[in-house]
């Protein structure tokens, strides 16, 4: 594609504003004289991008006497100052040299009327092959002057961004051609005629008719304006001499009268497509699309260089230069992205000609160590300015650039809010320099809100940080300050910070710097009083550093006396805390209730672990906990510690939210962890990636999702988990329908790809589709948690009630040949109730469904749903009245006309009406669905209490009613003794097996009835752990089972879920009397029916 060259501007066009001024000339330049945003001293050897697009700013030693003509009006009626061009010392002289020309070749013509050839069908075929797909905006049959007074036959084309010239004859062939931005200067003269001096040469043009001529210097000036988007640095571009018709003042784009509508974007496309024209670049129609389309409907202001990287540099260049004067992007973005010399000169030019870019963002972009100097020089020529933010960061640059670039933006209107020098390459020269200039003005004290100067090795440790300090000892407003990695002392900043920074300081990062071992213990008061002063902190990181026990004691004792901040974030991971902080943790940290957010990761805190998990449980506001590598440890301590942890979760009031082991290797010992997030209550996001969980983790995973309600995002990865572990868990979310999120474990399914990949791919496809399932706008039915709940909260309580059923439903059998006392006849009433009990739970929710039918609810929705219609109705009727009012005012003659139409106007309003079906789905499918599901939950939580109350009532009376009878039963059995001594052996071997202790039940019967909450559908026991993962790592063959004492043999528990636990120590399970002696049989024993007790029961 051929590339247009830079032309060599005259020397004369680099005088400066002052020596223009002292030349006295009034010369006129009434044209786009911008070639290049670079230096113009020389034509480049290479082809170079041209963008000339009005480069300089309006010039402010224009002479008083300098006017500027539209060509389009009357003179003296449409005069303008010179707002805008150039000053140009040799634009008289041009002037000059086309009058004569004009004025001879008129005096050629006196004598005889020159002809305009007819442009023929022929011809404008040919044009338009020759165009191709260019639209065609106007086409005539002009003259074009030539030197020696004579003039040609030429065909003017217009195009949308360029002037044609064709030769008369067919086929045709383009003599002449330009776009409309290499115009410097356009005269109107007498007879028709026009001349455009151009960066080449100047072309004398007469036209057949002034309308003619109106028509091409309207043309012109409207696409300039729409290249500038009407912007200030449009001048018009013709000079009338002599008297101008009034009649082409209608065609002025440039006109105040004339309506132009807002353009999509700042008109950016239509300045794209006039640049590209003009550098010979073809015009990507993609990047239109995507400005008009995308960037449109998103109301986005940011321009992400991202979105055009797979362009050339050329194209990326010819899209920086489009949005120089574009008004509606406010932000340029570049990250991660190496952009070539081309782009970064038309980033200079934007930032020296723009007055919308308020935001730069050059991130790892491959920029040179003089760039913040050239960029100094591009803000010294543009006054007008907004640019407040500033990222360089990851790039190499020059130290005094970067002070000279802040000096340069503290002039400018807005001040600097944003700074962002992340990794530089900052001396500490360039820090003293930045320190100098910032505290230089006042300015940023009162601006600055952002300051990063991170990842700049050395630049804080020596005496040269006390120039940094001092300005943030000075009252400022700095929200965010990232000091980390920059090897500052610590303890000795924050004296600057509490003078300074207390108030608006919410973001705090000085990780991977160092305390000072010297001056510590006297820096700790000023430490301290900093946490108990600052009224914004929503974020400390003190991470990858070696924290002492003082200041750490310092930094605990001050958050707590913090009355001002809530919900921080704290990051003390990496600190090399072990034993000594994790004293200092366990005593002052359950204190600190402004924390939300603890990460104490990578600390070596090991088995001191189980001294520190108690101090989260007794904190108030605590949420979110990360405690990966951490679990340096094996063996017993290790299970004690993941059996806190999993207290921890299990307890009614705890507040945690999320729960990160990331990293720990805790093998398959962390499935007992993974195994009791079935039951868990309180987590919603857990994070056990890394940890070599294999997949019988993945197996315990499964498991508890399918009964957790409260999960809704898992993180699981590193954990060497196969294609048959994720089945398990693609199977486990079929039945899971609150979890929402689960990233995708890419180092896991590399490895089971490998292994399986079908397999691995199918279970890959059912967790996407669940989760996608999950995100929407399902909820749980009413029969799954009416199971859930009865699988995981009433089976231990129905147990122990059917056992003692059993107990004294025997009892009845024993004393069924006594007299029926008050006593007999209140355990056969317990019995019948306990019998009642088990259908309680089913039919009170099987109630609140029916009840919730058809109920209240429904009914005020129908009813809310029918007002809710009429007014809209109403709504809509008001605002269309309205917009025909409007219409009625703007344009009643064309209104009037419109009220013969069908429908006519003034009856809009009364055919316009919302859709009932639209508002009813609204209400009873969207809003009905949340608001049942609130009820359900309620009346599930009612349901639990009642049930939870009522069978607790039950087993008091039952467990009272098995006392008395069992005092009765052995009454009776003292009585047979010294009456007749003779029994049937089957009834004294039933009157034996009565008499059992209390422990036999599991359980202490003296039960308080729980408050609601704590009985609520989400109550459950934990899952029993499996036997092969409470063997820990190291299988170990099974004991020869012995005859254990009966004190051994029961578990001595207060809690009821400890009667379904199975043995856990591989011993076979045996009944509680298997030691009881038996007695020789005489004769075959009768024996009770089972079916008999059954009924009873």
């Amino acid at each position: 594609m051929a590339v247009m060259h830079t032309l060599t501007l005259p020397a004369s066009r680099h005088k400066t504003e002052e020596e223009t001024k002292q030349s006295g000339n009034t010369t006129v330049l009434t044209t786009c004289s911008i070639l290049m945003s670079g230096d113009c001293k020389c034509a480049p050897r290479q082809p170079a991008l041209r963008v000339s697009l009005y480069g300089l700013l309006p010039h402010r030693g224009a002479p008083a006497g300098t006017r500027i003509f539209t060509g389009s009006g009357e003179t003296g009626a449409s005069e303008k100052w010179a707002a805008t061009g150039r000053l140009r010392e040799d634009g008289e002289a041009a002037g000059r040299a086309g009058r004569t020309a004009a004025r001879r070749t008129m005096a050629s013509k006196e004598n005889s009327a020159a002809g305009f050839v007819s442009v023929s069908r022929e011809i404008t075929e040919s044009i338009r092959k020759v165009l191709d797909k260019q639209p065609v905006k106007f086409v005539r049959a002009i003259k074009q002057e030539t030197r020696g007074g004579k003039s040609e036959d030429r065909i003017l084309v217009l195009a949308t961004w360029r002037l044609y010239l064709f030769a008369v004859k067919v086929p045709t062939k383009v003599e002449v051609t330009f776009n409309f931005l290499e115009i410097r200067a356009m005269n109107t003269y007498p007879d028709f005629q026009v001349v455009i001096d151009t960066d080449k040469t100047t072309f004398s043009l007469r036209l057949q008719t002034q309308e003619q001529l109106d028509h091409v210097v309207n043309h012109i000036n409207y696409a300039l304006s729409r290249v500038f988007n009407n912007s200030i640095y449009a001048p018009p571009i013709c000079r009338a001499e002599g008297d101008v018709p009034d009649g082409s003042h209608k065609f002025s784009p440039n006109s105040e009268s004339s309506l132009e509508p807002p353009k999509t974007c700042g008109g950016f496309s239509e300045t794209y497509a006039a640049l590209c024209d003009y550098n010979g670049i073809g015009c990507k129609e993609e990047v239109q699309w995507d400005v008009d389309t995308i960037y449109h409907s998103q109301d986005n202001r940011e321009f992400n260089l991202l979105d055009f990287s797979h362009l050339d540099s050329r194209d990326l260049a010819v899209i920086v230069a489009s949005i120089a004067y574009n008004t509606w992007f406010t932000k340029l973005y570049c990250k991660d992205m190496r952009i070539g010399s081309e782009v970064v000169d038309q980033i200079l030019h934007t930032v020296s000609k723009s007055n919308s870019l308020e935001e730069l963002t050059l991130e790892n972009a491959g920029l040179k160590a003089d760039f913040p100097q050239k960029m100094a020089s591009a803000l010294s020529e543009n006054p007008a300015s907004v640019i407040h933010s500033l990222n360089l960061a990851h790039n190499t640059l020059d130290n005094q650039g970067v002070s000279n670039l802040i000096q340069q933006v503290c002039r400018l209107n807005k001040g600097l809010r944003l700074l962002n020098l992340s990794k530089t390459s900052l001396s500490s020269k360039g820090v003293v320099s930045l320190s100098q200039a910032l505290c230089s003005s006042d300015d940023y004290s009162n601006s600055l809100l952002h300051l990063d100067l991170s990842k700049n090795p050395g630049v804080l440790s020596g005496e040269d940080a006390t120039n940094l300090y001092l300005f943030l000892a000075q009252p400022n407003c700095l929200v965010h300050l990232d000091l980390s990695g920059t090897d500052c002392t610590v303890d000795s900043l924050f004296g600057a910070l509490l003078r300074g920074c207390c108030a608006d300081l919410s973001y705090l990062n000085l990780s991977k710097n160092s305390f000072s071992h010297r001056r510590g213990r006297d820096s700790l008061p000023t430490f301290r009083q900093f946490f108990s002063s600052a009224f914004s902190l929503t974020h400390v990181s003190l991470a990858s550093m070696k924290v002492p026990p003082d200041s750490l004691r310092a930094l605990f004792l001050g958050l707590s006396n913090n009355p001002h901040i809530s919900d921080l974030h704290l990051d003390i991971s990496g600190c090399e805390l072990r034993s000594a902080g994790a004293a200092v943790i366990q005593e002052l940290f359950p204190r600190v209730s402004c924390v939300g957010t603890l990460d104490v990761s990578d600390n070596g805190l090991d088995a001191d672990l189980l001294a520190v998990i108690p101090a989260f449980s007794r904190h108030p506001s605590l949420k979110h906990v990360m405690l990966g590598k951490n679990f340096n440890i094996k063996g017993r301590v290790l299970d004690e510690i993941l059996q806190k942890l999993v207290h921890l979760v299990q307890e009614e009031e705890c507040a945690l939210q999320s729960l990160s082991l990331a990293d720990s290797r805790l093998r398959h010992r962390g499935t007992v962890l993974v195994n009791a997030l079935g039951s868990n209550a309180c987590l919603r996001k857990v994070d056990l990636s890394g940890n070599l969980l294999e997949d019988s983790g993945a197996k315990m995973l499964s498991k508890a999702l399918q009964i957790n309600t409260t999960l809704r995002s898992v993180t699981w990865d590193r954990n060497n988990t196969t294609g048959v572990g994720f089945q398990d868990v693609a199977r486990a979310l079929e039945h899971n329908f609150t979890l929402q999120f689960m990233p995708l474990p890419l180092c896991d399914i590399a490895q089971a790809y490998r292994g399986a990949p079908e397999k691995t791919e199918q279970a890959l496809a059912k967790i996407q589709r669940a989760l996608l399932r999950n995100n929407q706008t399902q909820r749980f039915s009413q029969k799954q948690a009416l199971r859930l709940h009865q699988g995981l909260v009433t089976s231990t309580a129905e147990q122990v009630m059917e056992r003692l059923c059993v107990r004294v439903q025997q009892q009845l059998c024993v004393l069924k040949s006594c007299e029926d006392g008050d006593e007999v006849q209140t355990a056969r009433q317990i019995l019948k109730e306990a019998r009642n009990s088990r259908a309680l739970y089913p039919s009170l929710c099987e109630l609140a469904h029916v009840l919730s039918v058809d109920g209240p609810v429904k009914q005020r929705l129908d009813t809310l749903a029918g007002e809710l219609a009429k007014a809209a109705d109403k709504e809509l009727q008001v605002v269309v009245d309205s917009m025909v009012s409007l219409c009625r005012e703007l344009c009643p003659m064309s209104c009037s006309a419109a009220e013969r139409l069908s429908p006519p106007l003034s009856s809009i309003s009364e055919q316009v009406s919302i859709p009932r079906s639209a508002i009813r789905s609204a209400l009873m499918e969207r809003a009905a669905e949340d608001i049942n599901q609130a009820l359900e939950e309620v009346k599930l939580s009612v349901v639990s209490y009642l049930t939870n109350s009522i069978v607790d009532q039950i087993l008091q009376e039952l467990y009272t009613t098995h006392k008395t009878l069992l005092r009765q039963v052995s009454q009776a059995k003292r009585w047979d003794d010294v009456g007749t001594g003779r029994r049937s052996v089957r009834h004294s071997r039933l009157v034996e097996s009565l008499d059992f202790p209390d422990e036999d039940f599991g359980v202490n019967l003296g039960i308080d009835t729980m408050a609601i909450k704590k009985r609520s559908s989400r109550t459950r026991r934990i899952r029993p752990v499996s036997t092969r993962m409470s063997l820990g790592d190291e299988p170990s063959p099974s004991p020869t089972p012995s005859a254990p004492s009966h004190s051994a043999s029961l578990t001595h528990s207060a809690s009821w879920e400890s009667l379904s636990t199975l043995p856990t120590n591989g011993s076979p399970l045996r009944h509680v009397t298997h030691v009881r002696p038996r007695p020789p049989r005489r004769h075959r024993a009768a024996h009770i029916p089972p079916e008999s007790v059954s009924r009873l029961l």
